[in-house]
């Protein structure tokens, strides 16, 4: 079938036209009739030729069966845009599913220096030329070990920002078992995002999310994220789901009646999920869309990060073909300076790229990356959900699919199952706009190709 994905919800077809990224939803009559055109039959009924207009005149603006040139971009600026400082190879959590081997990265405990830190400043600013902004993410282990570390490269980060008139955006990664009133106080002063572990329900949470004497960590993180959510508005509550959890919708309303206004709740990566598990993952993405959009309805809206696709744009073309950057335009960085395209990476040492003290970098290993993309990737060239998911994490790629260019099967299936129910969700959205209007709002709808009515 030529680029489209038909998705049936709820007795809606909804028409993703992969190229475009346009959505349209069908009647059966148009979609039936849809499906005749692009095999090549015969279409003699009335009302089917009467659709059939309706799909010509779409096809002739470009947002249903459009062509995928496959010709890549050029990255108009190849500097350096954001690392990710691992500040701490330490972790006062011992959770079991840690990609990082529990905060240790294979054993490998350490504190960034002040050295380090600044020299890292120092890198992002002389390799990010071009740019106007630059960003940092303060990651761990636990960065809230190094809290003065933290508090120290974010003053000179400041003061290096001025020198180079450049903006520098902020975040960081915690656990939420240290945030006092000081940490939050810092944070807010600093405008610097944050993302909150915790996932979900107390049994759940303390499940996974224990401390070294594997007492849970529920009580005490909701505690402090309580008092968080009173300074700063700029955070997301990251929840995990393994097998443990696959009702996660419950995990999601627990986050939400605790307060959360910005969740995402992410699966765990080469964990316990297996094949036979996808059908309750799809469910409970089912069951979490019809909470979602009633809560819309009840106007206390949730920003789930899942259910937040740009279909109107997104990202740009470059982004939505090579995905996050890693490698070239973003890199991790250790406490003791080596470089990698990731923070997911540290552990595979064949991906070290260099170390700011000694001023090495391997120019090969960065090209290679900012070569991957999902033309380069078999499995990705043709696959309908191409331009959302850009062909994958490398490092579960590397990790779970056997190298950079093979996606693990099933984070592919369980990506799918999120964006089919993402683009159900925002095309629900758009009918209830529409309807709300009185359908005085679709005409300006139809010239932004996100929707059109076919009846």
């Amino acid at each position: 079938m030529k680029d489209i994905k038909i998705i049936e919800k709820n007795g809606m077809n909804i028409i993703l036209d992969v190229n475009s990224g346009s959505i349209h939803i069908f009647d059966d009559i148009s979609k039936e009739t849809l499906l005749k055109y692009i095999d090549g039959l015969e279409i003699l009924r009335i009302d089917e030729l009467n659709a059939l207009d309706e799909i010509k005149a779409l096809i002739a603006e470009g947002s249903l069966l459009s062509v995928d040139s496959r010709e890549l971009p050029k990255l108009i600026n190849k500097s350096i845009k954001s690392i990710c400082l691992n500040v701490a190879h330490i972790c006062n959590l011992a959770c079991p599913y840690c990609f990082a081997s529990g905060g240790s990265y294979k054993g490998n405990e350490a504190l960034m220096t002040l050295e380090v830190g600044k020299r890292a400043i120092d890198f992002l600013f002389e390799k990010s030329y071009g740019r106007k902004i630059v960003e940092v993410d303060f990651f761990g282990g636990e960065p809230l070990l190094n809290f003065q570390l933290i508090k120290d490269v974010v003053a000179y980060g400041e003061i290096k920002a001025k020198e180079f008139k450049k903006a520098i955006k902020w975040s960081m990664t915690t656990n939420g078992v240290l945030l006092d009133k000081k940490v939050c106080e810092f944070l807010q002063k600093h405008n610097i995002g944050t993302v909150l572990s915790i996932d979900g329900r107390k049994e759940v949470h303390d499940k996974y999310r224990y401390f070294k004497n594997k007492s849970g960590s529920y009580d005490q993180v909701v505690n402090n994220y309580q008092r968080f959510k009173e300074y700063s508005d700029d955070y997301v509550a990251r929840g995990t789901f393994t097998k443990a959890n696959l009702d996660f919708y419950e995990d999601v309303k627990v986050l939400k009646n605790l307060g959360f206004e910005h969740l995402s709740m992410e699966p765990v990566i080469g964990g316990d999920l297996t094949y036979d598990d996808l059908e309750s993952i799809r469910e409970s993405y089912a069951i979490l869309a019809k909470k979602y959009l009633n809560w819309i309805k009840e106007d206390k809206p949730l920003d789930f990060f899942h259910f937040n696709i740009n279909l109107k744009g997104g990202p740009c073309i470059y982004k939505r073909i090579t995905a996050c950057g890693a490698g070239f335009e973003y890199l991790a960085i250790t406490p003791l300076g080596d470089i990698f395209p990731c923070h997911q990476l540290i552990e595979n040492k064949d991906y070290r790229i260099g170390n700011i003290i000694d001023g090495s970098f391997n120019d090969d290993i960065s090209r290679n990356f900012q070569n991957i993309n999902i033309y380069t990737k078999e499995k990705c060239s043709n696959c309908w959900a191409r331009f959302f998911c850009s062909g994958g994490c490398h490092s579960n790629n590397l990790k779970y699919g056997g190298d950079l260019y093979s996606p693990d099967d099933l984070s592919c299936e369980t990506q799918k199952i999120r964006l089919e129910t993402a683009i159900y969700v925002q095309a629900q959205k758009l009918l209830n706009e529409i309807s709300k209007n009185n359908f005085k709002t679709s005409d300006k709808i139809t010239k932004d190709k996100i929707t059109d009515m076919l009846k």
